[in-house]
C-alpha cells in the first residue's frame, strides 16, 4: 500500500518539530530557554475570554455560514476600512480556521499543476510546502542578507510565462522586516504587466515598531482586484490557539475560496468567531500595550547581543522575531564532532545548555537560526547569555 507523491513531498513543520523537542526536554525537568514560540507570551485578554463563555452560553455551539458568521465579515470589513482604507464587502471576506487556512484556500484556488509560485528567502517554513500541496511548483527568490527584502530587480528576474501567484508577508516571519509603501508600489509597477495575483499575508501587521506604518499592496487601486489580503485575530489579540484567520478579496476569489472550504472544515469554529468579533470590536489598548511590550524586548536583546560582534542581524522592524546570522560558527568542532550547518548549531547549542532556536534552513536560509522574544525579560536575558556562552565556547578549540 503506497501513499501520493504529493504527501511524501511535504516536509514536516521545523518550528514544530523544534518545539516538540522543548517540550520533551521541560517534561524531562530541565531548565529550558525555549525561543521558539511563533506566538505571543500574553493571555488572550480577558474580555475575548469571556465574549466566547458567554458564547457557549448562549448556545453558539453549532454550525455557521461556511464563509463565517456575518457579523464578523462585517467587523472585518471596518477593521479593514479603518486601519488599510480598503473598501470590502462582507461577501469578499472569508472567516477560516487560522490565516493559515486562509493561505491554502487562497492557494488551491490561484493555483495548480504547472504554475509557479514566487517566495522571497527567508520566507514562512510553511508557503513552500502549501503550495507543493496545490501542485504548483514554488520559485525560491534569494534576497540581499543586508536587507532581506524582495527588490523590483530581482522580482523581474523570477518573472516567467508561469507565474502566477507572488506571497509577499510583511512584516516578515522570520526576518522581521517591514516593507514601506514606496517599496510595495515599486513591486507592484513590476508586475503590473503580468497576469499575477498577489497573496499578501500581513498576520502581523499590528506588530510594527519605531513608528513604521503597515501599508498593504491592496490600497494600490491598479492591485485592488489581484490582491488576496490574509490576516486575522491570532498574533493581534494572542489567540493563536483560537485559530481564525480572514481574507478578503475579489468576490470570484473570495466565492471559490468558499466552496473549497465547504468541502475541508466547513466553518470555522462557532464559538472562537464570536470571541474573534469580540476582539475586533473592543477597545485596542491591549494591541498597544502588547506591541511596546515587544518592541523593549526587541531593544534588550539587541544591546544584550550588541558585544557579540560574530553574531550579526537585521533589527526587525515587525514581528517578534531576530534572524541570527551564525555562519561563523559553522564548521567549528563541539563535542568530538564538527557543526555542520545551522541545524547542527541549534543542536549542539541544546546539548551545550539548553537554549532551543529555530534554524535558519527551514526558511531559505542557511546559516541563520530564528530566535523568538515572546517571551520574558528574564528568560531573554538568560538566553542570550547562554547564547553568548556557547558561541564564546565554539571559540575554543577545545569545546
Amino acid at each position: 500500500m503506497r501513499m501520493t507523491n504529493r504527501i511524501r513531498e511535504i516536509q514536516s513543520s521545523a518550528t514544530m518539530r523544534i518545539k516538540e523537542q522543548a517540550l520533551r526536554l521541560k517534561s524531562e525537568g530541565k531548565d529550558v530557554v525555549d525561543l521558539t514560540a511563533g506566538e505571543p507570551d500574553f493571555p488572550t485578554p480577558e474580555a475575548v475570554r469571556a465574549a466566547a463563555a458567554q458564547a457557549i452560553s448562549d448556545g453558539y455551539t453549532r454550525y455557521t455560514a461556511v464563509s463565517g458568521l456575518l457579523e464578523v465579515r462585517e467587523q472585518a470589513a471596518e477593521k479593514f476600512r479603518e486601519d488599510n482604507q480598503l473598501n470590502y464587502q462582507p461577501d469578499e471576506i472569508i472567516v477560516s480556521t487560522g490565516a493559515k487556512q486562509c493561505l491554502i484556500n487562497a492557494l488551491f484556488t490561484l493555483a495548480e499543476a504547472g504554475d509557479e509560485v514566487l517566495i522571497a528567502a527567508p520566507y514562512w517554513v510553511s508557503y513552500p510546502e502549501q503550495v507543493k500541496l496545490s501542485g504548483a511548483l514554488p520559485r525560491i527568490i534569494s534576497t540581499d542578507q543586508a536587507t532581506f527584502k524582495l527588490t523590483p530587480e530581482n522580482l523581474a528576474a523570477a518573472i516567467t510565462k508561469k507565474t502566477r501567484v507572488l506571497i509577499l508577508n510583511s512584516p516578515s516571519n522570520p526576518s522581521g522586516v517591514v516593507y514601506s509603501e514606496p517599496e510595495i508600489r515599486e513591486l507592484a509597477e513590476v508586475i503590473r504587466g503580468h497576469k499575477i495575483w498577489i497573496l499578501s499575508d500581513e498576520i502581523y501587521e499590528k506588530i510594527i515598531y519605531d513608528g513604521r506604518r503597515h501599508f498593504s499592496p491592496a490600497q494600490i487601486p491598479e492591485m485592488f482586484e489581484r490582491t488576496i489580503v490574509v490576516n486575522g485575530v491570532s498574533k493581534a489579540y494572542a489567540m493563536t490557539g483560537w485559530r481564525i484567520g480572514f481574507a478578503a478579496g475579489p468576490r470570484p476569489v473570495i466565492r471559490a475560496m468558499t466552496r473549497l472550504q465547504g468541502h475541508t472544515t466547513s466553518n470555522a469554529t462557532a464559538v472562537s468567531q464570536r470571541a474573534a468579533l469580540a476582539a475586533l470590536q473592543g477597545p485596542q489598548d491591549f494591541v498597544e500595550h502588547m506591541r511596546d511590550t515587544f518592541q523593549k524586548r526587541r531593544d534588550l536583546i539587541a544591546g544584550l547581543l550588541s558585544d557579540a560582534p560574530d553574531i550579526r542581524f537585521l533589527m526587525p522592524a515587525g514581528a517578534f522575531y531576530f534572524f541570527l546570522d551564525i555562519s561563523k560558527f559553522i564548521g567549528k568542532s563541539f563535542d568530538g564532532g564538527k557543526i555542520e550547518n545551522a541545524a547542527g548549531f541549534c543542536e549542539s547549542l541544546i546539548d551545550y545548555n539548553q537554549v532551543v532556536t529555530v534554524p535558519g534552513d527551514a526558511f531559505g536560509c542557511a546559516g541563520y537560526i530564528r530566535i523568538s522574544f515572546a517571551a520574558s525579560e528574564e528568560r531573554l536575558t538568560e538566553g542570550m547569555k547562554r547564547l553568548k556562552n556557547f558561541t564564546d565556547c565554539l571559540k575554543d578549540s577545545d569545546c
